[in-house]
């Protein structure tokens, strides 16, 4: 197993933890470019009562926290499903040099620019996003959520 497959299949089993918390099917990681862990996040958006709280945010938060820096730059984030605007900025503003997730969104976002993929966007490079692995898992997920 690769580390992109091995990272994604950790993000399933955190999304599998926030359902079984009442909560959404999403989970992330954080990696170094060395394929070391630097933190986790799982959505709480329902039992924390904030829809902010999903699991890109929380990886980022933790992974600024741990590392004690503002700049996430030439980390990675894998995440089960793709990205919502609100973490896509962020990812965008920590300075994420890649992110893979899983299921697309079933609404594309439409926005322009977009954080993900404008390179006028904000002051950081876009990351490299690659979508689509192991979406039927995460997908699955999604659907028995009703997300």
């Amino acid at each position: 197993m690769n580390v992109d497959e091995k990272m994604m299949r950790r993000c399933i089993e955190l999304a599998k933890e926030s359902v079984d918390a009442g909560d959404y099917p999403f989970g992330a990681v954080i990696i170094s470019d060395q394929g070391d862990t630097i933190s986790e996040g799982r959505n709480r958006e329902v039992t924390e009562h904030d829809l902010t709280w999903h699991a890109e945010m929380e990886a980022i938060r933790r992974a600024t926290k741990s590392l004690k820096r503002n700049s996430l730059e030439g980390l990675i984030l894998y995440t089960n499903g793709q990205p919502c605007l609100m973490c896509s900025a962020a990812i965008r503003r920590a300075g994420l040099a890649r992110v893979v997730f899983g299921a697309p969104s079933q609404a594309p976002l439409r926005t322009h620019p977009h954080p993900l993929t404008d390179p006028d966007y904000g002051e950081s490079p876009p990351p490299v996003v690659e979508g689509g692995l192991l979406a039927e898992e995460s997908r699955a997920l999604q659907k028995d959520r009703g997300k």
